[in-house]
């Protein structure tokens, strides 16, 4: 019997390429387990960046109102169970191997990628254990990835922004395409960008979907003096009046404030079929939810924070919220970043609010080189930037220069957060 890891290193090796977008493969293999029409609502989440927040948001919610929630997630940050989750708990190797096990016997010779055997893997356990609704984090783009299989009952896009564009396309209009795509006719498609591509629209349009836009449809008054926000609605709805003066989410950030709002309406939208979220049940999930390397504080003075940022509009809105915390002492940020992301825009996005660049090459095939991070970022005119050998020597450089004013953001590929939170800080999930 195969443990966990000896499934997880056959799985790397059985496809010819780790990215193989489209359907056709899964919904066979799908169709065989007898999983295409699954019993329970699907919530579909796409987006270039808030997608694991309103994922998590969702599920808290959920959860506090007493459903049994399959949540399914990529990728991982220090194990590969985080990627399935019963309630919220990560499920354990027993299960996902079970799960492999099952769709072994009926793939035959249909050969399946990495993320389509977790995506079936999830599935699979949602069944076995009845979920009452399953939440879906779409992996990459929307349209061919292997979570769009099933349909969604409610389809959310959050925002939109240039990143994998060697499969999505070069412009925001291409990506958005391939995104609002999870939507379906006649159902329910929220969006949270708050400058959305017309191809959202068009898109929904295309479907046959119903859109939910923010800013139009739908928008959030935010008090940041006294940690309150409320989600006004521009059309009659039916938990509308438990969307005002609701506690900030207990995620850093007022972007988080966005992604909450795309997490209400869609609850709203499935309020028949999950009666149960109730005001109370909102606000315990808003103030409950936790969502490990996302502006994540791992230690007071000097204040040390991990972060995902790895594209440009998430490094803008890192660059916005370090800006809107001052600190009496330096900023120092440790980064890295695979090479198929925009380096140039990440870095010019935070240019002006870092004080020193520690930098290191993160190990992957796909990891941008030493010499190209350190010479990217001279090129902004920036000279305070050290190199290492690795995230261990960073961190130890920069430690011995801290002070209790200080702080110190590790950020970019999520090689990098997993990296600080199973090494340096020794977090366990």
């Amino acid at each position: 019997m195969r443990s966990l890891d000896q499934w997880l290193q056959w799985q790397e090796s059985l496809h010819i390429s780790a990215i193989d977008l489209g359907l056709e493969r899964i919904r066979r293999v799908a169709e065989r387990l007898n999983l295409l029409k699954p019993p329970f609502p699907i919530i579909t989440v796409a987006g270039t960046n808030g997608k694991g927040s309103t994922v998590a948001l969702l599920t808290s919610i959920l959860v506090a109102a007493g459903y049994r929630v399959g949540t399914y997630t990529s990728p991982h940050l220090l194990r590969y169970n985080e990627r399935v989750a019963l309630n919220a708990e990560p499920v354990s190797d027993e299960q996902l191997c079970a799960a492999f096990s099952a769709i072994e016997v009926v793939r035959g010779d249909i050969s399946l990628t990495y993320f389509e055997f977790s995506t079936l893997a999830a599935l699979w356990i949602f069944h076995q254990h009845v979920v009452d609704v399953a939440v879906l984090e779409v992996g990459l783009g929307g349209r061919l990835d292997a979570t769009n299989t099933w349909d969604a009952h409610v389809a959310i896009v959050t925002g939109i922004d240039l990143d994998h564009v060697d499969w999505l396309g070069d412009n925001r209009e291409s990506i958005a395409y391939e995104k609002a795509s999870i939507a379906r006719k006649g159902q329910p498609l929220i969006c949270g960008d708050t400058n959305p591509p017309q191809r959202i629209a068009t898109t929904a349009q295309t479907i046959g979907a119903v859109l939910w836009q923010n800013t139009k449809d739908f928008s959030v008054i935010s008090q940041p003096e006294i940690k309150r926000f409320s989600v006004m609605c521009a059309a009659a709805t039916s938990l509308g009046h438990h969307f005002q003066d609701l506690p900030y989410p207990n995620l850093q950030g007022e972007f988080q404030l966005t992604n909450a709002a795309c997490a209400l309406m869609a609850l709203d939208q499935l309020y028949e079929v999950l009666p149960q979220v109730t005001r109370a049940a909102i606000e315990q999930g808003l103030q409950s939810v936790a969502l490990t390397g996302r502006l994540q504080k791992l230690q007071s003075q000097p204040d040390v924070w991990v972060d995902v940022a790895h594209n440009p509009q998430a490094a803008r809105v890192l660059a916005d919220w370090l800006e809107g915390q001052p600190q009496l002492g330096k900023t120092y940020v440790i980064f890295s970043l695979l090479a198929d992301k925009n380096l140039v825009a990440v870095v010019e996005a935070l240019r002006t609010v870092v004080d020193e660049w520690h930098v290191f090459k993160v190990e992957s095939p796909r990891a941008t080189p030493l010499e190209t991070l350190v010479s990217t970022i001279q090129d902004q005119g920036i000279s305070a930037i050290i190199a290492h050998n690795s995230l261990t020597q960073a961190w130890r450089a920069v430690q011995s220069s801290l002070n209790a004013q200080d702080r110190v953001v590790i950020f970019g590929s999520f090689l990098v957060v997993s990296g600080a939170l199973d090494a340096l800080f020794k977090v366990s999930r």
